[in-house]
């Protein structure tokens, strides 16, 4: 079989995000089959496909997200211009025609929060009145008018409207995203009071209401636990009882039948998904596992609660939406899987362990080409995570499984402060044990240079975002450890991403990285621009133009630092994309400089 161009596989179109209209008739799901994400529309009976798939919106900007409403069949949609993040707000009235805009600020950030339940109203985050800080709207659908509800001094997103519509949840991220309190906004005089107080740090990733006074309501959060997992919130006496606990591993993501009677989760098993059933009444566990190896999303209820759907992306094949029958276990496709049977032959990784500098035990994902290594042994190419609160699962990368082909034997690792582990490992990389996390790369990478089968001579390292911080930090601290390295926007300057990061993502950034002020010292001493003359080794750099996260200046830094220093190194600038590239043609751009750098540098 003739192995693929990185044109053709970085061209493949992938499906995503399924939601189900009210009325059972829609499946409305995204996928990016003209070249950038898109609504698509398929006609269903009991679940079932009863007509083609037909593109809903035809927009020059990616689509990010969408919610039917709870009556009828209005969709709502959210999209931004070049991935800057500045959200807006649409509407497709009975899931057809003309898109209505439904806010008018493009400058400003508008974060989706949730519809009423009687669907005349949305709720959602703006910075409107002040770029740093988000304040919760509530917008009446029928007029267009909306008032803020609720005043911010830092991130918030509203989460659900009690069940008469009178208050409104709201998760209160003023701290950090992984230190959040969960309010109540009432609707009426405004008035805000903790919903579920607690000491300590608690993430709060899914919230429905139990009963018609919104007294329960399931949540998943790792309140008063190490890990995420799904409990019944009592708001009256502040009571947490767990649901479901699996030993050492975090449940992502829940949903609640519309019965409230069964609750579906997937347990992340070392960054592999799986899907479970609660039942509610006596807590048995039915156990379905998943169509193959890969990560899930998207999952709710469906069919009067007798199916569910969801996305599924896997290191084997790109994301496609599936659908689970309660009654007998079977998975199926919702439509036909991408290229024909036996196109393409891609490979799946297995999970390692490895002891770090100081014994911790560091996860990764190891991808072996299907090949005979060559006598000198494979090269080897360690692909870092962003975040850092992030964790490499078992997902979808078509130019990781063109690298494979190309005989190179790929590391993902997730070192300190990945998510998926718990708590404690994420947070052991906080503020001063910022570079602790770079030494567990190095560990890493010391023990795999040490495999009889892998030529220690030829190491690369590539990141995205965080991830290119930590390429750049390893290249830093350990110049001669690498052969070359990739840096897709990563940060290498601290001290001037908190200047010129998006206003309204400062506070969350200091609360991870340190404040400019109090912790200026520390952020100087772990940027990597402060001793980027030290990288000898050929370096790319590409970044966006419209990056709203880590702004093209952090890798015009380096770009002009390491010129200035006749330090080998290129530069892919990429106009009107941001914090990544959702646009094919970009992404074949983007990943041809890639191969092309790693057939110079790596592989010959």
């Amino acid at each position: 079989m003739t192995s693929p161009s990185i044109s053709a596989l970085v061209s493949i179109s992938e499906k995503s995000a399924p939601a189900v209209s009210t009325d059972g008739s829609l499946i409305a799901f995204l996928s990016n089959e003209t070249g950038i994400a898109q609504i698509w529309l398929m006609p269903v009976e009991n679940g079932r496909p009863t007509g083609p798939a037909r593109r809903a919106t035809d927009l020059d900007e990616r689509v990010v997200s969408m919610a039917f409403s709870p009556k009828g069949r209005d969709l709502l949609f959210v999209t931004d211009c070049g991935m800057d993040e500045r959200f807006r707000l649409f509407l497709l009235k009975n899931a057809e025609g003309e898109p209505i805009p439904l806010t008018h600020a493009p400058g400003r950030v508008h974060a989706w929060g949730c519809w009423s339940p009687d669907g005349a109203s949305i709720a959602y985050g703006c910075n409107g009145r002040d770029a740093a800080k988000m304040d919760i709207h509530v917008m009446d659908i029928a007029t267009g008018k909306s008032r803020i509800v609720m005043e911010n001094h830092g991130y918030a997103e509203p989460v659900a409207f009690n069940p008469d519509g009178k208050r409104l949840l709201v998760n209160d991220s003023r701290r950090s995203m992984s230190d959040q309190d969960l309010v109540w906004v009432d609707l009426a005089n405004l008035s805000v009071t903790p919903a579920l107080p607690h000491a300590g740090r608690a993430r709060y990733l899914y919230v429905k209401f139990l009963d018609e006074d919104a007294q329960r309501a399931v949540i998943l959060t790792d309140q008063d636990n190490d890990f995420l997992r799904p409990c019944i919130a009592d708001f009256r006496t502040a009571a947490l009882s767990p649901i479901f606990a699996p030993d050492g591993v975090d449940v992502d993501v829940a949903a609640l039948s519309s019965d409230k009677t069964k609750l579906a989760c997937t347990v992340n098993h070392e960054g592999i998904d799986s899907i479970e059933v609660v039942a509610l009444a006596d807590g048995s566990i039915r156990h379905f596992g998943a169509p193959g190896m890969g990560q899930i999303g998207g999952l709710k209820f469906t069919e009067n609660d007798t199916a569910l759907l969801f996305s599924l992306a896997g290191p084997a094949f790109p994301s496609d939406n599936w659908r689970l029958a309660l009654e007998n276990g079977q998975f199926t496709r919702i439509a036909e899987p991408y290229g024909a049977p036996g196109e393409y032959d891609f490979t799946e990784p297995v999970v390692e362990r490895l002891a770090s500098f100081d014994g911790l035990s560091v996860p990764y994902f190891l991808y072996t080409p299907d090949q005979t290594p060559p006598a000198s042994g494979w090269p080897i190419l360690f692909m870092v995570h962003g975040g850092p609160e992030n964790q490499w699962k078992a997902q979808f990368r078509a130019d990781l499984q063109y690298y494979l082909k190309q005989g190179i034997m790929v590391i993902a690792p997730n070192v300190r402060g990945s998510t998926g582990y718990g708590r404690r490992y994420h947070q052991m990389d906080d503020r001063e044990k910022r570079m602790d996390s770079v030494r567990d790369l190095l560990a890493l990478r010391d023990a795999i240079a040490a495999r009889p089968d892998v030529d220690a001579s030829r190491i690369g390292v590539m990141g995205q975002s965080y991830g290119g911080f930590m390429v750049l930090a390893a290249m830093t601290e350990a110049p001669q450890a690498w052969r070359c390295g990739i840096d897709f926007y990563g940060i290498s300057n601290f001290t001037t991403l908190m200047m010129t990061t998006g206003p309204w993502r400062m506070q969350l950034r200091a609360a991870e990285y340190g404040d400019p002020v109090e912790d200026a010292a520390l952020l100087a001493d772990i940027s990597p621009m402060t001793r980027i003359e030290r990288i000898n080794a050929p370096l790319l750099l590409v970044h966006a133009n419209c990056d709203p996260r880590v702004p093209i200046e952090q890798s015009e830094q380096v770009y002009s630092a390491l010129k200035g220093h006749d330090r080998p190194v290129e530069y892919l600038r990429i106009d009107h994309e941001g914090h990544g590239f959702s646009r094919t043609a970009n992404r074949i751009q983007v990943f041809s400089a890639v191969s092309a750098f790693l057939q110079k540098h790596l592989i010959t």
